[in-house]
């Protein structure tokens, strides 16, 4: 059963693809606008992102794309542009036109980033938010205009 009623409503549906996330032992760690907000800095977005990792799980975009599929969900898959710091991203919507990024192959973000990820209650579900220091050394390592705008006015 999918949590969001209606549009506008991307961090309910991060719920439900963290549930398929951790049915398949997949780490994650939310980032962008709804990690910042966690750690205090509110920016707006109309989409919910996390970072993934599909080799640590042994799990194939294939079969998370056909997981999410049954779940009622669209979802493409994507693979980064040379020089893009995001290797690949997998779109997820449902159909309120909410949205969830999931991101994978980050420039400069180790492995360790999701042993370090915070946990927290959203919604009264357990939600893994990226530890600050790797938020902000992610968005250093992208490297775009408004990730290195934010990082040096200290708005994440």
């Amino acid at each position: 059963m999918t949590q969001a009623k209606g549009p506008g409503q991307s961090a309910l549906l991060l719920l439900d693809v963290i549930g398929i996330l951790n049915k398949h032992r997949v780490p994650y760690a939310v980032v962008g606008a709804f990690a910042a907000s966690f750690y205090g800095v509110v920016r707006a977005s109309v989409d919910a992102d996390a970072v993934i990792s599909l080799q640590s799980a042994g799990v194939s975009a294939a079969t998370l794309m056909e997981e999410l599929r049954k779940a009622g969900f669209k979802s493409v898959h994507r693979r980064g542009e040379q020089g893009d710091p995001i290797g690949a991203v997998m779109i997820v919507e449902d159909g309120f036109g909410n949205r969830v990024d999931l991101l994978m192959n980050v420039r400069g973000m180790a492995e360790g980033t999701f042993s370090r990820a915070v946990e927290a209650e959203f919604m009264d579900k357990p939600v893994r938010f990226i530890g600050v220091e790797d938020l902000i050394a992610m968005k250093i390592f992208a490297g775009g205009p408004q990730d290195l705008s934010a990082v040096g006015a200290h708005r994440l």
